[in-house]
């Protein structure tokens, strides 16, 4: 392939349902044969490799088509659609979802739950039935989400709850700011490690899975943000 002056390689794995060689034996010189009766054509294509070091230059004619009959199935769908669609596939930053043949959206580990999710594979499994909401569609990738079909359970606390109030809460996490403790499932907030003297300490009081009295010091509903203080709800 000759592409602005320079040379490329287009393999022939690479070529498109229409190019590629259909040899019914395999012969490489009837392969070769086929092959010459691209010289001259113009292909539309698909840079995939640019190693200046190496002088490296690799083609994909089947890849342009691929991305442009994705980008066609995508465009279907509209942002704020309720689709079903099977869970193909579970990672450390989320879940992928098959919603039509050829077509999966990924449902990122922060779109699962309301809830801190620290394990997607404890969650879903792969041939999982689940429902998911469209939240971005873009050139060839669609997004989704699943805790957006729940109610946004800091809604609910928004009602509940009120700054200054004290409030029973289970410790869910460590992190490097202190501890997040949860009100409500869903609804967590962070323990900071000035109510300490030290990382340690708060660690030594504060165990995971037990439950604790906190004052409520900074709560904002709308912004899912809420700090919680020991300190201040132990005082003797």
């Amino acid at each position: 392939i000759e592409w602005q002056g320079i040379s490329g390689f287009l393999p022939a794995s690479q070529l498109s349902s229409e190019h590629y060689p259909r040899v019914a034996d395999g012969d490489k010189d009837k392969i070769l044969t086929a092959l010459a009766g691209l010289v001259g054509k113009h292909l539309a294509v698909m840079m995939i490799t640019a190693d200046q070091k190496e002088h490296k230059l690799i083609f994909s004619e089947k890849g342009l088509q691929e991305k442009e009959e994705k980008e066609e199935k995508v465009g279907r769908y509209q942002v704020g659609e309720t689709l079903e669609g099977e869970v193909t596939g579970a990672v450390d930053f989320g879940i992928f979802v098959k919603i039509e043949q050829g077509l999966e959206g990924l449902v990122h580990i922060s779109e699962l739950d309301w809830g801190l999710v620290e394990d997607t594979r404890a969650l879903y499994k792969v041939g999982d039935k689940v429902k998911v909401k469209v939240i971005e569609v873009k050139d060839d990738k669609i997004s989704l989400s699943i805790k957006q079909l729940k109610e946004n359970p800091w809604t609910e606390a928004g009602r509940t709850y009120k700054k200054e109030q004290v409030v029973d809460a289970v410790v869910i996490k460590y992190n490097k700011h202190g501890a997040l403790a949860s009100i409500q499932e869903g609804v967590a907030g962070l323990v900071h490690v000035s109510d300490f003297e030290n990382e340690a300490a708060l660690r030594q009081t504060l165990s995971l899975g037990n439950v604790y009295k906190f004052k409520i010091t900074l709560f904002e509903p709308t912004e899912q943000r809420m700090t919680l203080s020991y300190k201040d709800a132990n005082q003797k």
